[in-house]
């Protein structure tokens, strides 16, 4: 099992493995198209980064994540996006990428992760997985997305000051 940075040819996976997992809006893909696209071709204000996990296969990605300082937060980070292959879920895959994210908040100094997501029925996998590792609802934003659906807003403290 391996974690590292995307390679240039990995822009399509990311954006396959995104839209395979059936969850996101079209307009969330192009966010993620848009965001891998920023990776690869930064200008000065894109500081977000992709990680990839391989298994086994060198070229192929059954997951990645997406994250990146807050701006004028001292030592907080956002968790932009994490998805994994749907086809390879439930093995583990996500609890990589978390850590791997983590660990390198953590050699940051970062103090913190936050992440946002939505209490629609689609998500509850999502929220379950982040609760698995640590996260806890910090806030609700009532009818955020949609009338009726809110945004969810979590956070894994990695180090005190």
């Amino acid at each position: 099992m391996n974690v590292d940075l995307p390679r240039l040819g990995d822009a399509v996976a990311i954006a396959r493995v995104a839209q395979d997992a059936g969850v996101f809006t079209t307009e969330e893909l192009k966010v993620v198209q848009e965001m891998v696209d920023a990776y690869f071709n930064p200008e000065p204000r894109d500081d977000h980064t992709f990680v990839v996990f391989r298994n086994g296969d060198p070229n192929a990605i059954a997951g990645f994540a997406c994250y990146g300082p807050t701006p004028l937060a001292q030592g907080i980070w956002d968790l932009y996006w994490i998805c994994v292959d749907r086809a390879q879920q439930a093995n583990g895959y996500g609890g990589v990428l978390l850590r791997e994210i983590e660990n390198r908040v953590r050699a940051q100094k970062g103090r913190a992760v936050y992440l946002e997501t939505s209490s629609s029925s689609d998500y509850q996998r999502a929220r379950d997985f982040y609760q698995r590792n640590g996260y806890e609802c910090v806030a609700r934003l009532s009818d955020f997305y949609a009338l009726g659906e809110d945004k969810i807003v979590y956070r894994k403290v990695l180090q005190r000051d």
